[in-house]
């Protein structure tokens, strides 16, 4: 006689292949629940990309998220995390073609996901500073809201998302070109906004671990533009500590 596990295992793999039978579940049944585990999977990617969704229309987000479930199917309870590889999946899946932009949304639909689960830490201002002597302060670290998620993209995805807020959006015109953004969680949301380059830059510095005069030498920044986007860091509540780099 099969062990549970045994069971358990046969009808996993009938569930993923309608060739496989399951020596406990009438075949009959077993569609319904094939059914029910393609519509409740693809329910969890339509709310976890809904613009992707809105550009593409039903059908054909139909077909890509059959073709996703084949290649990377739920190993959780909880489907939250289903669309993880998504991005993923699309870059492959449409390589070289029209859509090949999708991914790219897809990675920025995924990153608000991730924002929005994190928690929203106690900002500093910017008098955090104070602390530290004038010939210290390029070798200040900066620790960042843990919900910040940054994206750069060849496609204007970012300008996409944010015309899609609303219903009827025409299409973005792709030849905007490339665009960086960013994610937040927020306490009534999670932001999405795009990002000049020399911010994003200085940013993606700071979220690296790179000091305050290692972040400016890589953005290219100079004194005055320093200055701006040290006052975006602590504006949007960005900063959440600051320490000295050991050595310093």
């Amino acid at each position: 006689m099969a062990s549970l596990r045994e069971l358990q295992r046969s009808f996993a793999a009938a569930l993923r292949d309608p060739g496989v039978d399951c020596p406990v579940i009438p075949a009959g049944r077993l569609d319904i629940y094939r059914g029910n585990r393609q519509h409740n999977f693809r329910g969890a990617l339509e709310l976890t990309f809904p613009v992707l969704h809105r550009r593409v229309g039903d059908e054909f987000f139909a077909q890509l998220a059959h073709h996703y479930q084949e290649r990377f199917p739920s190993r959780s309870g909880d489907l939250h995390w289903a669309g993880r590889d998504f991005g993923e999946f699309l870059a492959v899946h449409l390589a070289g073609g029209d859509y090949a932009w999708l991914a790219d949304l897809a990675r920025l639909e995924w990153a608000r996901q991730c924002s929005a689960v994190e928690a929203v830490a106690a900002p500093l201002g910017p008098d955090a500073l104070a602390a530290f002597a004038p010939e210290q302060l390029e070798d200040v670290r900066f620790s960042l809201q843990p919900s910040l998620r940054l994206l750069e993209s060849p496609f204007p995805v970012v300008s996409v998302w944010l015309a899609n807020q609303s219903e009827n959006a025409p299409p973005v015109d792709q030849s905007l070109g490339s665009e960086r953004g960013m994610t937040l969680a927020r306490a009534d949301g999670v932001e999405v906004a795009r990002l000049a380059p020399d911010l994003f830059s200085y940013l993606s510095a700071l979220h690296g671990g790179a000091t305050l005069g290692e972040a400016m030498v890589r953005a290219g920044l100079d004194g005055p533009r320093l200055t701006q986007v040290l006052g975006y860091s602590f504006g949007e509540q960005l900063v959440t500590g600051v320490s000295l780099a050991p050595g310093s």
